[in-house]
């Protein structure tokens, strides 16, 4: 395979509007860099699946554009293909043909030279494990190795930049473990990935920046900015919460209140927060000072999956409430 020229993903001030009026995108502007995986999060019908054909080359925007490295390609769906590959959902995995046909129809399909097809087509298949099923029917196969056969077939153009769209659908525990390895091994190798998925968790892993798209244009974090990082999510942003499980919760609770901590408790547990690691462990030397015996004391790692449903809900709110009432002159 050739090298992957590393190439940067811009998106500018994207918008689209359907035939029926809906604003399925509303000024999303973003940049992704090489050997980044970027997680887009966002409810059924926020705008995700349409940023993806748009920035692929499938859909046209209403306004807006799509750089890839030096080169504009909004509106140039030949040019598109040539820096991006898209892994859509549903797959429309064709069922019956071999895995080897399959392959093979594709990269003529992405005009891979005649003498170069076996070369792309073993490529894929040594790197998503597929040799063993190669010769059985795609519709034998299950949806995990349907799933790899599909991302093999967005592999042969070697593109430096890859969309999925829910990747991990359907999928055991098992199977998304190992294709989301994959993916890992994809950015590792140079490659500008965007990942859209519901299945949080892994994202959450998988992923080195997130952003949270909610009726067609990003949703602002606290931070003032949509874009967060996966040290900043594990972190608590500006203040972490730590919990500690100690023997006497009530007097721990009022050693920390003298160093300014305000707490919740829950059984032998409480919670507080504090900005960083310094002033945590000052609560916890509070804490055993006052001669109350600690069990436990960690910080509490924010979990994505909280934060989407948290945020989407204040979203949601803001949204839905009525205007200020206009004051007259």
């Amino acid at each position: 395979m050739n090298e992957i020229k590393p190439t940067t993903l811009t998106l500018t001030d994207i918008r689209k509007t359907y035939p029926a009026g809906i604003e399925a995108l509303r000024g999303v502007s973003l940049e992704v860099r090489p050997g980044e995986v970027f997680g887009l999060v966002g409810p059924n019908g926020a705008g995700k699946t349409t940023l993806l054909k748009i920035a692929s080359g499938l859909l046209f925007p209403a306004s807006g554009t799509v750089v890839c490295g030096d080169t504009e390609i909004t509106r140039r769906p030949k040019q598109a293909a040539a820096f991006i590959g898209l892994m859509p959902d549903p797959l429309g995995v064709y069922t019956d043909i071999s895995a080897r046909e399959y392959l093979e129809f594709f990269a003529r399909l992405q005009e891979v030279p005649v003498e170069r097809i076996a070369a792309v087509v073993d490529y894929a298949v040594d790197l998503l494990g597929l040799r063993p099923w190669l010769n059985d029917e795609v519709e034998t196969l299950s949806a995990g190795w349907q799933r790899r056969l599909a991302l093999g077939r967005v592999l042969l153009s070697d593109t430096p930049i890859l969309l999925l769209d829910e990747p991990a659908a359907g999928l055991d525990v098992s199977a998304r473990s190992e294709l989301l390895d994959l993916v890992r091994t994809l950015a590792h190798s140079g490659r500008t990935l965007i990942v859209s998925s519901h299945i949080l968790p892994e994202l959450q892993q998988l992923a080195d920046r997130f952003a949270i798209i909610n009726q067609g244009r990003w949703v602002t974090m606290a931070s003032g900015r949509p874009f967060f990082t996966r040290d900043e999510l594990q972190q608590g942003f500006t203040a972490a919460h730590w919990q500690l499980r100690c023997n006497r919760p009530a007097d721990a609770v009022q050693a920390l209140a003298g160093q300014g901590f305000s707490a919740t408790v829950e059984g032998d547990c409480l919670t507080f927060t504090a900005a960083d690691e310094t002033m945590a462990a000052g609560g916890l030397t509070a804490v055993v000072t006052s001669g109350v015996t600690v069990y436990d004391f960690h910080r509490q790692q924010v979990e994505l999956t909280e934060l989407v449903l948290q945020v989407l809900q204040n979203d949601n709110l803001q949204s839905a409430s009525p205007p200020a009432p206009r004051s007259r002159p």
